[in-house]
C-alpha cells in the first residue's frame, strides 16, 4: 500500500487517522477540496481533514481524480449508512460538528441537498419550507457544514433578534453574532459595530455572523462596507421580500451575489403573488438559472394583454419554470409536522343600505373600467382596496379622512367573540387601521381587554403574558417571525391580497407549539369584494388577477 511519503506529487492521497479523513492533494486540487462539505485546511499537516464517515469518504473518492487511498479509507467507503426512521429525530454521524439541536429527517435531507449542490459547483440554494418546518436550523447546519467564517443574514426587522436566539438555541460552536436592528442605531452605527465585531471574531478565530433587516442592508455606509467583504455565506431570510426585480433591495442583492461564496434563500412562499416573483430571488442565487433579463423572463412565462398589451393576464411554460427551480430548490410542506387539526369557517354579515349605495357606485365605475380595458393592475389594486375598506365599514373622504359608514362587520366581530367566550385567547387579523379600531371597539362593548400588533403599536409581549384576551393584528405586521400559538382561534376581519401573507398569518397560530385544534374564522360582507378575495385565496390564485378575470367573465 502506498504511503503519503511515497505518493507522486501529482497524485492525491487519502487515509483515515484519529477519526478523521486526511487528504493531501496538489495545489491544483484546492478548489475541489473546498467544495467537499465539512472540511477544513490543517496548516500543520498541509492537508485537508473531513469527518471519517462513509458519506464523506464517498464524496472525496468521486471528487478527487487520481486518488490513492489507505486500507482504512477503503474500508470506510465500503460501509453503508444505517437507514433513517421517518419522522424521528436523529444524531447521524455525518452531521456537522457544533450542532446542539437534534434535527428531524426532513431537515437532514434539506442539509444534504444543499451540500450536494455546493459540491456540484452550484453556489446558491433555495429552501421553500413551510412555516414551522425549521428553516433556521437547516441554515445553522449549513453554516457549520461549510465552516463559514463570515456570514451575512438579511431578514425582516422583526426577525433579526429571532436569528440571534436561533444560534444560541441550536449551535455550541463559539461565534460572534450581532443583531443590527433598531437598537444598533443608525446605518452608520451599524456599519461601525459590524467592523468592530468582525475584528473581534478574526482575532479570536471564530465565525462572524451579522444579521440586518432588508431596509437597512443596502443603505450607506453599511451597503458599501458589505460589498467590500468576502462572505462565505449570505442568507436571504423570507426571500420573497426581494420579489421586485427593480427594487433597491433586490438590485443590491444582485450585486452582493458576487461577494458571497455561497448563497441561501429561505421562504415559505416563493411565489406570494405570481410566478414572476421568483425571478429576483433566483437572480441572487445564480444568474444563469433564468438569465440576466427580467423582460425576457416575463415574455417567456407570462401572457400579456389588457390595456396597451402591458398587463399580465395569465402564465405559460410553468412546467419548464418549475423544472429550472427544482434544480436548486428544496421543498418541505407542513405535512411533515405532527400538528393538531385546523378548520376554516366563514361567518357573513349584510352591510346597510347606505353603505351598499356607496359601495355600488364605486364598484360600477371599477367594472366599467375593467370591461373597457382601460384599467391597470395598479389602479385595480387601489379600487379593490377602497371596496374592501367600505365592506369593513369605512369610507375615505376627499380630504383624506375616514368616515364610518357601516357597523355590520364590527357587530359580527362582537358576536363571534361572545360565542368564543371570555378568557379564551383570540387573534384578529386586519388589513386597515380602521379595522383594528373596530376590533377594539367590539372588545370594549363586551368588556374584553384587547392589545395591538401593527405599525402603530407592538403589544405582542403583553398579550403573550396574558394581559389581554384579544390581540388585533395588522396582517403586514403579524405575518412574519411571530408566534401566536397562545390562541386557537384566529379571526380574519379583512384579508390580504397576497397569498403569501395569508399563508403566513394562518401559520402564526397553526405551527409547532400549538397543542389544541385551531379554528380560522373568516368574516365576510355579503355581495362584496370580501367574497371574491376569499374565493381566490381558497383556490390558491393570484387575487387581483382572479378578480379581474371573474369580472370579465
Amino acid at each position: 500500500m502506498e504511503t503519503s511519503k511515497t505518493k507522486p506529487i501529482n497524485e492525491s492521497f487519502a487515509k483515515v487517522e484519529a477519526g478523521k479523513i486526511i487528504l493531501r492533494t496538489p495545489f491544483s486540487q484546492l478548489l475541489l477540496c473546498r467544495r467537499i462539505p465539512g472540511g477544513w485546511r490543517d496548516p500543520a499537516r498541509k492537508a485537508w481533514t473531513y469527518p471519517a464517515t462513509p458519506r464523506h469518504a464517498a464524496i472525496v473518492r468521486r471528487t478527487i481524480a487520481r486518488l490513492a487511498t489507505s486500507a482504512e479509507f477503503d474500508a470506510l467507503t465500503a460501509k453503508k449508512a444505517a437507514p433513517q426512521k421517518k419522522h424521528n429525530p436523529t444524531t447521524a454521524p455525518d452531521l456537522p460538528a457544533g450542532l446542539k439541536t437534534r434535527p428531524w429527517r426532513h431537515q437532514i435531507a434539506a442539509y444534504e441537498f444543499a451540500m450536494e449542490r455546493f459540491l456540484q459547483g452550484l453556489h446558491g440554494v433555495m429552501f421553500a419550507m413551510g412555516m414551522g418546518t425549521g428553516k433556521s436550523l437547516v441554515a445553522c447546519m449549513i453554516l457549520l457544514g461549510l465552516r463559514a467564517m463570515r456570514v451575512l443574514i438579511a431578514a425582516p426587522l422583526r426577525v433579526v433578534q429571532v436569528w440571534v436566539a436561533q444560534f444560541e438555541r441550536h449551535v455550541t460552536t463559539p461565534m460572534v453574532v450581532i443583531a443590527l436592528d433598531e437598537d444598533a442605531g443608525s446605518v452608520a452605527d451599524k456599519q461601525r459595530l459590524a467592523e468592530e465585531k468582525l475584528r473581534l471574531a478574526e482575532t479570536t478565530g471564530v465565525p462572524f455572523i451579522a444579521v440586518i433587516n432588508y431596509d437597512a442592508i443596502w443603505r450607506e455606509p453599511f451597503g458599501a462596507w458589505a460589498e467590500r467583504q468576502a462572505w462565505d455565506l449570505v442568507i436571504a431570510d423570507e426571500s420573497h421580500k426581494l420579489k421586485r426585480p427593480g427594487g433597491k433591495g433586490s438590485l443590491y442583492f444582485k450585486r452582493l451575489r458576487g461577494h458571497a461564496r455561497h448563497r441561501l434563500a429561505l421562504t415559505g412562499t416563493p411565489m406570494p403573488h405570481s410566478p414572476l416573483d421568483v425571478y429576483a430571488q433566483f437572480r441572487f442565487l445564480d444568474a444563469s438559472i433564468f438569465g440576466p433579463s427580467f423582460n425576457a423572463f416575463k415574455q417567456k412565462y407570462a401572457v400579456m394583454g389588457g390595456f396597451q398589451n402591458k398587463q399580465v393576464t395569465n402564465y405559460k411554460n410553468l412546467d419548464e419554470l418549475e423544472s429550472l427551480m427544482r434544480r436548486v430548490t428544496y421543498r418541505v410542506g407542513k405535512d411533515v409536522l405532527d400538528l393538531p387539526p385546523q378548520t376554516h369557517v366563514t361567518y357573513r354579515c349584510t352591510i346597510s343600505n347606505e353603505c351598499r349605495a356607496i359601495y355600488q357606485a364605486i364598484e360600477e365605475d371599477f367594472i366599467a373600467q375593467v370591461e373597457g380595458g382601460t384599467i391597470t393592475v395598479a389602479n385595480a389594486m387601489v379600487a379593490l382596496l377602497r371596496l374592501q375598506q367600505i365592506a369593513g365599514g369605512w369610507l375615505k373622504t376627499d380630504d383624506g379622512q375616514y368616515r364610518r359608514v357601516d357597523w355590520a362587520k364590527q357587530r359580527l366581530v362582537e358576536d363571534t367573540l361572545e360565542d368564543i367566550g371570555p378568557g379564551e385567547p383570540v387573534v384578529v387579523f386586519c388589513r386597515f387601521h380602521g379595522d383594528l379600531d373596530a376590533v377594539h371597539d367590539a372588545c370594549k362593548a363586551l368588556g374584553y381587554a384587547s392589545l395591538e400588533l401593527s405599525g402603530r403599536r407592538d403589544e405582542l409581549a403583553l398579550w403573550q403574558s396574558g394581559e389581554a384576551q384579544v390581540l388585533a393584528v395588522q396582517i403586514s405586521s403579524g405575518g412574519v417571525g411571530v408566534d401566536l400559538t397562545r390562541a386557537r382561534y384566529s379571526i380574519y376581519y379583512s384579508l390580504s391580497f397576497s397569498l403569501g401573507e395569508y399563508d403566513q398569518a394562518l401559520s402564526r397560530v397553526h405551527r409547532p407549539g400549538q397543542t389544541r385544534s385551531v379554528e380560522h374564522i373568516h368574516l365576510v360582507a355579503r355581495q362584496t369584494v370580501d367574497e371574491k378575495i376569499l374565493r381566490a385565496l381558497e383556490k390558491r390564485a393570484e387575487v387581483i388577477q382572479a378578480i379581474l378575470a371573474e369580472i370579465k367573465g
